[in-house]
């Protein structure tokens, strides 16, 4: 790490009313948005740390917009949680600065950086990937209950970060354009990937247009399900918190769900390139569902219900809409290895491949989905006000 970083994280620490002298910085790599330090401070010859962040303001050009749906969505599960008395699980806890605010900036050459803190969550670890069954039914479940946890967030209170984010449609009207303007010269070669995604097209709407009719109601939205967003206990395994709250947001929890099924319950990661390795393992797939569904199934609706299966593969091709159109605009949007030169095609090829054995794996999925929503629908755990 640089002296200049290490100076700025210095700075940043003088806006906050933050005990002790610091005495270890460490960056996090783990992210891909944001910029991620660990700090320790030693006070009274006791240790504590904290995360810093850098906001991407280039993802994030309101990072005031970004942080007041951070604060309102973490004061309302503190506040469930209390009113549940659960002393077991945590949400991320935002360190206010010396006038109050839930972020600060400082100053580079002319441009302002922003920056936030949050209390390091002690005693945790994530996975990368779902190992074993156990730890697809933890994340499923801390999923499932950061979902339950703001089941009556008032929506008015929460804002669009990123527009149209998961609205599906609009990113495959996108990519035709993109293959139309073929700015880079690749269309030709995407032709077999462009085909198969044109064959879903009728699927695309199924979500956003069930939301915009009324048919399933619009909830807080994580948008990013990943595994490694979950924290769990170091010595027990039970899920702490769900962290990453960047993309939280008005939407359907279908997006959660496909998107988390994707993420835990796929053999391969998306930078394989054997498709030979990439499935949906129907095991992890059951072990996040009954997760999931034991948090939330009080909650849903039967409409929601109905598209659960239909919404893995939907989010499975909306990401590889996403990595085509990437590629066919010049590798602009996400990070690849510049030894790859088709790195996003090749992710592209492994969404695919990994939604038509979704497909094929359809009947099974959503009758253990209907299965597992009628065991847990009067069992899930469920807090009246």
């Amino acid at each position: 790490m640089s002296e200049e970083t290490i100076k700025k994280i210095k700075e940043i620490l003088k806006n906050y009313d933050i005990p002790g002298e610091c005495v270890h910085i460490e960056e996090n790599h783990t992210g891909n948005i944001n910029s991620t330090y660990v700090v320790t401070m030693v006070n009274n010859g006791k240790e504590k740390r904290y995360i810093i962040q850098k906001i991407n303001t280039n993802v994030f050009p309101r990072p005031s917009l970004l942080m007041r749906n951070i604060e309102n969505v973490t004061r309302h599960i503190d506040r469930e949680l209390r009113f549940s008395g659960d002393t077991v699980h945590q949400v991320l806890h935002l360190v206010r600065t010396n006038d109050n605010r839930t972020y600060c900036y400082i100053m580079d050459d002319e441009d302002r950086d922003y920056y936030r803190i949050f209390d390091y969550i002690e005693n945790s670890k994530s996975y990368d990937m779902a190992e074993n069954l156990d730890v697809a039914f933890k994340i499923g479940q801390a999923f499932g209950n950061f979902q339950r946890m703001l089941r009556n967030f008032p929506m008015e209170e929460l804002e669009e970060t990123i527009p149209d984010f998961h609205a599906t449609d609009k990113r495959y009207a996108q990519l035709e354009k993109d293959i139309i303007i073929d700015s880079e010269r690749r269309a030709e070669e995407v032709a077999p990937e462009f085909m198969a995604i044109f064959r879903n097209k009728n699927s695309y709407s199924r979500i956003t247009s069930a939301l915009q009719n009324g048919l399933i109601p619009l909830r807080v939205t994580h948008n990013d399900t990943k595994v490694n967003n979950v924290m769990v206990d170091r010595d027990t395994d039970e899920f702490l918190a769900v962290i990453d709250l960047d993309t939280v947001m008005p939407g359907s929890m279908l997006f959660d769900y496909g998107d988390g099924i994707r993420s835990t319950a796929a053999t391969a990661f998306e930078n394989e390139t054997d498709l030979s390795k990439v499935h949906l393992d129907l095991d992890l797939f059951k072990a996040y569902t009954d997760g999931y569904l034991s948090e939330i199934a009080s909650c849903i609706t039967p409409g929601e219900v109905a598209l659960m299966g239909e919404s893995i593969k939907i989010i499975t091709l909306e990401l590889a809409i996403r990595f085509l159109d990437d590629y066919v605009c010049g590798d602009t949007y996400f990070k690849v290895d510049q030894r790859r030169p088709r790195h996003n095609l090749e992710r592209a090829q492994n969404q695919l491949a990994l939604a038509k054995d979704i497909e094929a794996k359809m009947p099974q999925i959503e009758e253990y989905i209907q299965q597992c929503y009628e065991k847990h629908k009067g069992i899930s755990r469920k807090i009246e006000r």
